[in-house]
């Protein structure tokens, strides 16, 4: 008797194994045969062509076929594993927090960050190279601004934590996970509330810093233009302004196409100035285009992030330490 089966079938067969469970290759075999439920005299028929002796080998063609095109691997021991074909989500305030956790135990080259992220966060288990090469430009833009912060030093190409930022570690990590706690529920809450919320946000730092709100709302719907806020202000001198906004509640970082789209629509309805607002960040392309610009800019997650500590809208303090807003995010 033969068992007629498709290398479909037993590529579903495997995934659906290994999704569970990474498995020796023994077992990976065993556990796919048993779904072919072959009698007792089956199993135990040993002899070269016999159906599981045909059955084992197919698999194991398959499981060969598998691994060398990267849609399995092996661990460190040595059992398969299923290597996902979806990238996987990063995000930029995740990177940070990572970074700086590895830099707390020890100095790193960048290389040695980019290793340990990409462990972390488990790009080093997918096929796809997109979310290697989005984790490389975060952790390159996350650098950068550290370094700029003097939140990290680069000696002979190693990075190391400032040892101010070394002597309160545990409050570091503390507010970075509030960070992105905050990101998270902005993100999770939508787009809409995004909007609302940012509009309501810039108000208050707007009054904070001296202007004179005339105006401030979202303009809503899908005939805005690309704007999706507009707030008139006046200065102590009389002057007017009316700034443009758009905002974008996502996990991707920002592109230069995004930003031009945005700059675009305030020029062509006569805005004085533009804000684009995301809870992600910009990418290299997109801040080099809005630094050329002078009344155009970007906020990113972690400036919103700041300026809601600064307004103290979303986040609060409470007994003496900061904390989400519950009332409002």
């Amino acid at each position: 008797m033969t068992v007629r089966t498709s290398h479909a079938k037993i590529y579903r067969q495997i995934v659906d194994v290994l999704t569970k469970a990474p498995q020796y290759r023994k077992e990976l075999i065993n556990l796919c045969l048993q779904r072919y439920h072959l009698s007792e005299t089956e199993l135990n028929d040993t002899e070269a062509g016999s159906v599981k002796n045909n059955l084992r080998s197919q698999i194991g063609t398959v499981i060969n076929e598998m691994h060398a095109g990267g849609l399995i691997a092996i661990d460190s021991k040595g059992r398969y594993f299923l290597v996902s074909t979806k990238p996987v989500a990063i995000r930029i305030e995740k990177c940070q927090k990572e970074i700086i956790k590895a830099l707390s135990c020890t100095p790193l080259t960048k290389s040695e960050i980019n290793a340990k992220l990409r462990k972390a966060l488990g790009t080093d288990k997918t096929v796809t190279t997109k979310d290697d090469d989005t984790l490389a430009t975060y952790i390159g833009q996350i650098l950068k601004k550290l370094l700029t912060d003097k939140v990290i030093f680069l000696t002979n190409g190693v990075y190391s934590l400032a040892p101010r930022v070394c002597a309160k570690a545990d409050d570091v990590n503390e507010l970075l996970n509030l960070k992105s706690e905050f990101i998270i529920r902005l993100h999770t809450k939508g787009g809409e509330f995004f909007e609302n919320y940012f509009m309501t946000l810039i108000k208050k730092y707007s009054e904070k810093h001296g202007k004179k709100i005339l105006e401030c709302y979202v303009t809503g719907g899908a005939e805005d233009g690309g704007i999706d806020g507009v707030m008139k202000t006046e200065d102590s001198l009389g002057f007017r302004e009316t700034t443009m906004v758009q905002t974008k509640n996502r996990i991707d970082l920002t592109s230069e196409t995004d930003v031009r789209g945005f700059y675009g629509a305030v020029c062509a309805k006569k805005g004085t100035r533009g804000i684009f607002a995301t809870t992600s960040a910009f990418h290299s392309s997109a801040e080099k285009f809005l630094s050329g610009l002078d009344d155009c800019i970007g906020i990113s997650g972690d400036h919103i992030f700041s300026m809601a500590i600064e307004c103290s809208y979303g986040i609060k303090k409470s007994s003496g330490k900061l904390v989400i807003d519950n009332k409002i995010i």
